[in-house]
């Protein structure tokens, strides 16, 4: 955790199970920075699995009927990935 980060501390009940655990795995001036890390990953996670959900049904296939098979999309993948190799500096 930044030290230049504004904190605040929070009061919560965990079971005693995991509590426990805690503190067998991580030593005790490490286990805020290690339950700062875990919610952060958890909470990115859940974020990425709500804009999932919430696009799904975004991308309809008649829209796009260039990618309608399997061979489309890697034909599309594969040109796109060789854009990326591409020197453009002779251009400028």
């Amino acid at each position: 955790m930044d030290n230049f980060v504004e904190k605040e501390r929070l009061n919560i009940y965990l079971p005693k199970r995991l509590v426990e655990e805690l503190r067998r795995q991580v030593p005790s001036r490490e286990r805020t920075q290690f339950i700062a890390d875990v919610l952060e990953r958890e909470l990115k996670r859940k974020k990425l699995l709500s804009a999932i959900r919430e696009s799904y049904g975004a991308w309809r296939t008649e829209d796009h009927p260039e990618l309608s098979t399997i061979e489309d999309m890697d034909r599309w993948l594969e040109e796109t990935r060789s854009e990326w190799d591409k020197d453009y500096s002779e251009n400028e």
